[in-house]
């Protein structure tokens, strides 16, 4: 007959084998780690680039409406005086002459005049262009010449990185506005106020024409344009874009074809 003792179990007596992780179940555990690490960084890509662009979206149309403010408080669109005094539709954004920022837009309806965006941030800024150095503002803009009540429309967050390509989203120490990815807005204004709007970019048949004389042909529900010639515009007064995620844009290739095809629109 067995004792108490022989029938019970010692309390410290564990009669299940512990093992510990073999070399091939670790690297078996390793690698799920891994396949499911990498199911995840797309994931996480793709929610940093939607941001981006509601971020994008969310500048532009605070841009907008700052530029739509001004218009009522002034009964114009905020431009300097050789802008305004083309008597067209004017891009802000493009390369002046000799300097370069970050585009090689020009405004094909006068070559004689650029201006990048910060000569627009100037005027709706109430003049703070106290640090903004390196790309050139006409002086019509400057010292509150064309906002004399100084009123600040816009106000945007300073670029971390200061000036040029390097100074990431935002307002830079330049004046030039920038998008997410770190390249300047681009604005096109209404400047012969027939409430319609066109880019030096857009308005080009290489790029808004989709197929020569169909219907519906052109880049967007808004637009018109006769298959023929350059003058895709849009029924508004200001149309603003960004480069999108690949920071590229080409005026020779089609609205809905790469690189052009993840540009940021504010009209569409």
């Amino acid at each position: 007959m067995n004792s108490d003792s022989n029938m019970k179990h010692h309390p410290h007596r564990n009669h299940s084998t512990r093992r510990a992780f073999t070399l091939i179940e670790l690297l078996v555990v390793i690698s799920i780690i891994g396949i499911l690490a990498g199911l995840l960084m797309p994931a996480l890509a793709g929610a940093k680039k939607r941001a981006r662009i509601v971020q994008t979206q969310k500048d532009m149309a605070d841009l907008k409406g700052a530029i739509s403010v001004y218009q009522h408080d002034y009964n114009r669109l905020p431009a300097s005086t050789p802008a305004a005094q083309i008597g067209s539709d004017f891009t802000y954004g493009t390369t002046p002459p000799g300097t370069g920022y970050g585009t090689n837009i020009v405004n094909n309806n006068n070559v004689g005049y650029q201006a990048s965006n910060a000569e627009l941030m100037v005027i709706l800024t109430g003049g703070a262009t106290n640090g903004w150095t390196g790309v050139p503002i006409d002086p019509s803009a400057q010292n509150d010449g064309r906002n004399p009540r100084k009123n600040q429309y816009f106000n945007a967050k300073p670029a971390p990185g200061g000036s040029g390509a390097a100074a990431g989203a935002g307002l830079g120490t330049d004046g030039v506005f920038r998008d997410p990815w770190s390249n300047p807005y681009i604005v096109g204004l209404d400047l012969n106020y027939d409430n319609s709007v066109s880019n030096s970019v857009y308005r080009l048949q290489a790029v808004s024409q989709i197929a020569v004389n169909s219907p519906g042909g052109y880049y967007g529900h808004t637009g018109t344009g006769n298959g023929n010639n350059n003058n895709y515009t849009v029924r508004d007064t200001v149309m603003i874009f960004s480069f999108g995620p690949d920071g590229m844009f080409d005026a020779g290739t089609k609205a809905d074809a790469v690189p052009n095809k993840d540009n940021v629109l504010s009209w569409k």
